[in-house]
């Protein structure tokens, strides 16, 4: 695989901001549930993508002008903020450096770093509907009351979650094990990556800017996006996967591909889905 130049990587963006604008302002969901602030779309996917096959750059380029185009173009109620365009800046920039941080060899046959970041996020989330009864939403101007069964719901529920996350991202691991994107990437670490970039990126700065401009209450904010980003995370990791995957096929590597495989990763990654095959084999019988 011969390495992306200047020319590849201006035009993949400019494809990629221009698919970013055509996802963002006609394949999605703004408004949610009648709340202002919540959106619901496939654009982080692409983001997220983009920093990790063209790296941080290309990543916080095409994150921001998706936003910033989108925005000015296709506008979708009030003016632009240039403050809605921080989160979108992150989305493209974090993911490079969370895969860089996080993959290693520990992360190679289960998703361990992933475990301990849903815990926590579970028992936040856990905690905060315990100790709160009521809590406003509109700065005070309405006030929520939290019910006996929405506090077991939320968590018990958030664990069942985090547990049904591991599962998924362990079959999605699974299902591409003799594909070619486990010659030069760790989905274990794409999932991690994603999760992070959500939760202690996108999803905080994004609750603590709409707070701001909307007069909502922060807590109000961060919680609802964070139980949508939950079940969001579900369909970045699975299309995320699925692209990194198609390009392997091409004779371009990415940012994070630094140079060809050798011979001894290509041992150990044979001899990897030999282990899962003969682990399947054994739960047939």
């Amino acid at each position: 695989m011969r390495k992306m130049n200047l020319i590849q990587k201006i035009s993949y963006s400019a494809l990629f901001i221009a698919l970013g604008i055509i996802l963002s302002r006609f394949v999605s969901l703004p408004s949610l549930f009648g709340l202002p602030f919540l959106k619901v779309g496939l654009t982080p996917s692409l983001v997220i993508f983009s920093s990790l096959y063209l790296g941080p750059l290309w990543g916080t380029i095409v994150g921001t002008f998706v936003d910033v185009f989108g925005a000015i173009l296709v506008p979708q109620g009030g003016a632009f903020n240039p403050l809605y365009t921080i989160p979108a800046t992150l989305t493209g920039l974090v993911p490079f450096f969370m895969y860089k941080l996080f993959n290693n060899r520990f992360e190679k046959k289960f998703p361990f770093s992933l475990v301990v970041i849903l815990t926590i996020l579970s028992t936040f989330l856990c905690l905060f509907f315990t100790l709160n009864d009521t809590f406003p939403s509109e700065s005070g101007k309405k006030i929520y009351t939290i019910e006996p069964w929405l506090k077991w719901t939320i968590g018990v529920g958030s664990y069942a979650l985090s547990a049904l996350f591991i599962c998924v991202v362990v079959l999605i691991r699974k299902h591409f094990k003799n594909a070619k994107i486990n010659k030069y990437y760790n989905i274990y670490t794409v999932a991690t990556t994603i999760f992070l970039t959500y939760f202690v990126f996108k999803i905080p700065v994004s609750s603590l800017v709409k707070s701001f401009v909307l007069s909502y209450n922060f807590w109000f904010v961060f919680v609802v996006q964070s139980l949508i980003g939950f079940l969001a995370c579900f369909v970045h990791i699975i299309l995320v996967t699925i692209v990194l995957n198609v390009t392997t096929f091409f004779n371009i590597r990415g940012s994070l591909v630094k140079e060809d495989v050798s011979d001894t990763d290509l041992i150990d990654i044979e001899t990897m889905q030999k282990e899962v095959q003969k682990d399947d084999e054994k739960d047939g019988k």
